[in-house]
């Protein structure tokens, strides 16, 4: 009896493991990005920036995603407006800031990046944030998970700062030289003043201008190319963009001569590309990029951006 009830446990118990070795493997949980806890500030109306380094709380939203990365060894979070090239969205730290396998949040910043053809108010009704993939070298792997958010958001961009001239100075005693003469609004009014301009659509074209009332000595161009999605680098092409700032961003340095007032200087990046590898470029130009070299009235709008989606 003892031997009958033995054979029947085991019996049962080899049934019972065959069976758990039979059952398929659980699937591991999918990769998956989602908002944490809302945005701060929820909605309202704040001012944009002139790059993703002006951020700050004023002008921006705070945003912390948590992310579930079970695909790729490494990935990165991207914020966007919907559509990219209607809602020109810039995020503070701009990617690729990489994370590793596994799960956790990243905060990150987003605001409306103003140029000098924004208009004063621009609305923001979705955002589109997503979890984008890369391999142990870094690269780009793909879109892993996507969301839209509809949000409730209104940006300003400020117009250009209006010019002074000599003659709106105020004159004090006789006898002073013509600097002396003026107050010091009206000094600083006379300094110069580059900005520059990519054409739209982008065709190799970029512009400085100096907009303020003095000459403006010899200053550096900087242009960069990089993919929004952090795609490599390779769909910008070697030939124009010839240094690297990272695996993601190409740049080129221009030498600009001096400028009069109201006097600008053309640039053509060439061979300029019929056709470009799919992709999101953002295309950056910052007149005088060396700091300190021209001593300028407005020191915050030499800096413009354009996005192109191939």
């Amino acid at each position: 009896m003892k031997h009958t009830r033995t054979f029947g446990w085991l019996r049962f118990f080899h049934a019972t493991t065959l069976c758990v070795l039979a059952a398929p493997a659980l699937a591991a949980p999918p990769d998956d990005v989602n908002l944490l806890g809302g945005l701060s500030p929820p909605s309202g109306t704040l001012p944009g920036v002139r790059s993703s380094g002006e951020m700050g709380p004023v002008n921006s939203v705070e945003a912390t995603i948590r992310y579930r990365l079970q695909s790729t060894p490494q990935g990165f979070i991207t914020i966007s407006g919907e559509p990219p090239t209607t809602y020109p969205i810039t995020m503070s730290p701009l990617p690729p800031t990489h994370f590793s396998n596994g799960r956790g949040e990243v905060r990150v910043r987003f605001s409306w990046l103003c140029n000098d053809r924004s208009p004063p108010s621009n609305p923001l009704p979705a955002i589109a944030y997503r979890l984008q993939g890369a391999d142990a070298a870094g690269r780009f792997t793909g879109t892993l998970a996507q969301k839209t958010q509809p949000v409730n958001f209104t940006f300003t961009c400020r117009p250009p700062s209006p010019i002074k001239r000599p003659s709106d100075a105020t004159l004090t005693t006789p006898g002073e030289s013509p600097m002396q003469q003026l107050n010091p609004q009206a000094q600083g009014a006379l300094r110069p003043d580059l900005v520059p301009i990519l054409t739209r659509p982008m065709t190799g074209t970029v512009i400085v201008r100096n907009i303020g009332a003095s000459p403006a000595p010899a200053s550096t161009l900087y242009v960069n190319c990089y993919t929004r999605d952090a795609r490599p680098i390779n769909g910008c092409p070697t030939t124009i963009f010839p240094l690297v700032d990272d695996i993601y961003r190409r740049y080129v340095l221009i030498e600009i001569p001096s400028l009069a007032p109201g006097a600008e200087y053309v640039v053509n990046l060439r061979p300029w590309p019929s056709a470009w590898p799919v992709g999101d470029y953002n295309f950056i130009a910052q007149a005088d990029h060396y700091p300190g070299r021209v001593s300028e009235s407005d020191e915050f709008n030499d800096r413009t951006s354009y996005l192109v989606v191939r």
